[in-house]
């Protein structure tokens, strides 16, 4: 995996914005950008999965298993 290692909360990250592919899930983090830039630990932890995601292959992304980190809807939503 060219030597990216994905930290647990960049794991989470990409599960909560999984597309299936590399490209997309990227494209869909990349969107919430300007809903977290006032926040900086959040907006610092998008960048970083970003920039990991861009570093990785598609096959890189397909060995990840994001299944334990997804999380289930809570009640009412």
């Amino acid at each position: 995996m060219r030597n990216v290692k994905f930290e647990e909360n960049e794991l989470l990250v990409m599960a909560m914005f999984d597309a299936g592919n590399r490209r997309e899930t990227k494209e869909r983090i990349e969107e919430i950008i300007p809903h977290v830039e006032e926040d900086q630990e959040i907006y610092s932890l998008v960048l970083q999965t970003i920039e990991k995601l861009k570093r990785i292959t598609d096959m890189d992304y397909h060995r990840i298993d994001l299944e334990g980190y997804k999380q289930e809807p809570e009640d009412g939503e």
